[in-house]
């Protein structure tokens, strides 16, 4: 008799421990405009996004600097972008992001140059977003390919 109640207790237990609260967020890469970006140039990229709790309020970037060059050492640089509160709030859309080439593309001050006659460095970068919604449920991260910026 005491183990059938045992028995019950694991199992309720593990039927409430198990249970979610009704929110999820997931964002999926939809495109991005181009895998090398010339000088001056922009890059756009577009996620997909699905909410079955509250709406999304945060997606945060990482821009993930990777010279070629074996002696630079990588950076990482995290933006927070803040969805605006016109936003409407639905259940599933498309985010879209139009990096400018000197705000987010440009990170080198002073590329190292090679060649004859001297030729800047390009810059190798692979982007990282996660999106957070109001009941702070956060997405899973969604990453581009390897993108070369050329300066």
């Amino acid at each position: 008799m005491k183990i059938k109640y045992f028995l019950l207790l694991i199992i309720f237990f593990s039927i409430i421990s198990c249970k979610k609260d009704g929110g999820a967020l997931s964002i999926k890469l939809e495109s991005v405009s181009s895998n090398i970006v010339p000088v001056g140039g922009g890059l756009s990229i577009v996620l997909k996004f699905t909410s079955t709790g509250s709406p999304i309020d945060t997606i945060f970037m990482n821009r993930f600097r990777i010279n070629q060059d074996s002696a630079s050492v990588p950076t990482v640089t995290t933006e927070s972008v803040i969805i605006p509160a016109s936003y409407p709030g639905s259940a599933k859309g498309q985010l879209q992001f139009d990096l400018d080439y000197n705000l987010f593309l440009a990170t080198a001050q002073s590329p190292p140059s090679y060649g004859n006659p001297p030729q800047n460095e390009s810059d190798s970068m692979i982007f990282k977003f996660i999106a957070k919604d109001a009941a702070n449920h956060v997405s899973d991260t969604v990453t581009t390919g390897l993108i070369v910026i050329q300066r």
